[in-house]
């Protein structure tokens, strides 16, 4: 599977890069600004720094550094550019590179829950609010990642920072909810368990691992207590690096630097404009989608004047599903050179819903890789790979096809303000943005998603089948 390979530092990186003095950045920038990159880029030059300094003092302490992504695909990506450099001689260090659930999971070795027996727990005491039980969870998820256990009443008056404004979330509701976790807490104590926030809270309160350099990849989709855990495993003299862009958050994370405990006063922000991976043409497509969602400071929409490179508009075709997988494989054979292209095959969902590409891929003798929630990046001779859209976050491909966008596999309530269709507006433009060179979206008329609603007119080419 094609990988990024690493390269020069662009001028607008170069700062980023070249800055060495410890402390905290942040990167900020839209999808294919070379975030990640830059991260790399500077952990690179800090380690040959930190490297230099030691020998010259005759210390031979190991060099401690961290990479933390948000999804085992990611990780398993970032893991082949750390190897690249490593076998170039260019970082004399042993790094850890995880997602933080399986770091945590790895330095504490407690047994977990189920995720089945979780969620059942869970729900099952939450049927009488009437609430959507996927929003329930997500509810839950979010406070108990902005919140330490102890402080779970702070979430009876805050705001609810990135939670979109429907559907309402009354007090007598937030008491409810509180009062199931602290039940449910209780019971995974009874029965000697965790679960990946229980985990999070023993990292945070956890003797300090020492790390002198950490990479947050992705932060916007970590949690406030994600990241209390992380600033509790610095050393004293630490480097500290968070690439975020919360146009692309797709988990309900919301959260202010100040409350996790970070003294941003002193922090270098860097802002990275320049699009080097969509087309014009790809760009503005994505951008359309994302119309009119609220941006904070440390959200940027992708912006197509900044991109260089102009290539065909991205293609909407209608019609049966059968219909548009053989438009995809007949885009393949007559557009896509395999050897040196790579495809990513991308859904909301995974399981069955891969089922017919997967036929018709073998069908036609085009080898393809499955890469969702895989840790180890694939080396293979297969350019094509199948991904949920989640996993695919922070990755890059040539072409992206996204077939059967439907009501079934993106579905939301019918609020224009509903937190989930702010979800899905935002990881469906960031599955759209992982394109360097073509986009290929397929629906059934009377099937369709309304994200498809969010396509500007003029932006993309449309094919009846």
């Amino acid at each position: 599977m094609k990988i990024l390979s690493n390269h020069r530092a662009t001028p607008e990186q170069l700062p980023i890069v070249s800055r060495n003095t410890s402390g905290i950045v942040v990167i900020r920038g839209a999808a294919g600004s070379g975030k990640t990159t830059s991260a790399l880029l500077r952990l690179t030059a800090i380690v040959n720094a930190l490297t230099y300094r030691r020998n010259l003092n005759n210390d031979t302490t190991p060099i401690k550094t961290l990479v933390l992504s948000f999804n085992r695909t990611l990780a398993g990506y970032i893991e082949g550019l750390i190897n690249d450099s490593i076998q170039a001689k260019a970082i004399p260090v042993v790094v850890e590179n995880d997602t933080f659930a399986n770091w945590a999971r790895v330095h504490l070795n407690t047994p977990l829950i189920s995720d089945a027996n979780r969620d059942s727990y869970l729900l099952n005491r939450c049927l009488s609010l009437g609430l959507d039980l996927n929003f329930v969870l997500d509810e839950i998820d979010y406070f108990r990642g902005r919140f330490r256990h102890h402080e779970l009443d702070n979430y009876l008056t805050v705001e609810r920072t990135g939670r979109g404004l429907s559907p309402q979330v009354t007090r007598q509701t937030r008491q409810f909810l509180i009062d199931v976790v602290r039940s449910y807490v209780q019971y995974l104590q009874d029965n000697q368990l965790d679960d990946w926030h229980s985990q999070c809270e023993k990292m945070i309160a956890n003797e300090c691992l020492g790390y002198d350099i950490i990479v947050v990849d992705e932060t916007q989709d970590f949690s406030a207590n994600q990241i209390r855990a992380i600033l509790n495993h610095l050393n004293e003299d630490y480097y500290l690096t968070f690439v975020i862009d919360t146009i692309q958050r797709l988990y309900p994370r919301g959260f202010t630097w100040v409350e996790t405990g970070l003294d941003m006063r002193n922090a270098a922000y860097f802002r990275l404009g320049e699009n080097h991976r969509n087309t014009v043409e790809i760009a503005a497509f994505a951008a359309s989608i994302t119309h009119g969602l609220t941006i904070d400071d440390d959200g940027s929409i992708s912006d197509f004047t900044k991109a260089t490179r102009h290539g065909p508009k991205p293609v909407v075709c209608k019609g049966r599903y059968s219909q548009q997988v053989k438009y995809a494989i007949n885009y393949i054979k007559n557009n896509v050179n395999l050897q040196n292209e790579s495809v990513a095959f991308l859904k909301p969902k995974g399981g069955k819903w891969f089922d017919e590409i997967e036929k018709q891929l073998t069908h036609h003798n085009l080898p393809y890789v499955t890469i969702t929630r895989n840790k180890v990046w694939s080396r293979g001779p297969e350019n094509i790979a199948l991904s949920t859209m989640n996993s695919a976050k922070g990755l890059e491909f040539d072409h992206v096809i996204i077939l059967g966008l439907s009501t079934a596999n993106m579905q939301h309530q019918q609020d224009e303000n509903d937190d989930k269709l702010q979800q899905l507006r935002r990881l469906l433009a960031m599955a759209i943005s992982r394109a360097r060179d073509s986009v290929v979206i397929g629906y059934k008329e009377s099937e369709k998603s309304d994200l498809v609603e969010y396509f500007t007119p003029g932006t993309f080419d449309e094919i009846d089948l």
